[in-house]
């Protein structure tokens, strides 16, 4: 059987129709070539990029707490002692929970000696409490998302309307 026959035939190694398409696979080649050299000129120039400030972190003030006999929570200034807020006791006490956190990952310090900035992330949604002296952060809004945000802003309300 010549070659020409098995072909026809469907038995011969010669397969039609498989050759490359060059043409749409340098077109894919170049859009992400295209893409890429796009992505980096942005990101070392900062031209064609939209800054939203979602991720800006604004510090409401810095607080001090204190609880009294009766387990209530103060909210205090840190710099004029004056009271920002109280929180009574309660089975679901907003501040309890994030103070435990916090007096987890560093119990040796009074409670009432600390100093804590309130911060808020971006529009002021994300509210955080963080530890001045160590760094350590923990997310008021998982206590309680509208009295996190109501603390933010009697905090910056005292420190001269910072958002």
């Amino acid at each position: 059987m010549s070659d020409t026959e098995a072909t026809a035939h469907g038995h011969g190694h010669h397969v039609h129709g498989t050759s490359v398409k060059w043409v749409p696979l340098t077109m894919a080649v170049g859009m992400v070539l295209f893409t890429l050299c796009v992505v980096t000129f942005a990101n070392l120039t900062g031209k064609g990029v939209v800054h939203t400030g979602a991720n800006e972190i604004v510090v409401a003030g810095h607080v001090q707490v204190a609880r009294d006999a009766e387990g209530t929570i103060h909210v205090l200034d840190a710099s004029t002692k004056e009271v920002v807020a109280s929180y009574p006791q309660s089975r679901e006490q907003f501040l309890a929970g994030a103070l435990r956190s916090l007096e987890r990952m560093r119990p040796a310090v009074e409670e009432s000696t600390r100093t804590f900035a309130v911060l808020r992330i971006g529009n002021g949604r994300l509210v955080f409490l963080e530890d001045i002296e160590t760094g350590d952060l923990i997310s008021l809004n998982a206590f309680n998302r509208a009295k996190s945000q109501a603390l933010a802003s009697q905090v910056a309300a005292l420190n001269g309307g910072q958002k």
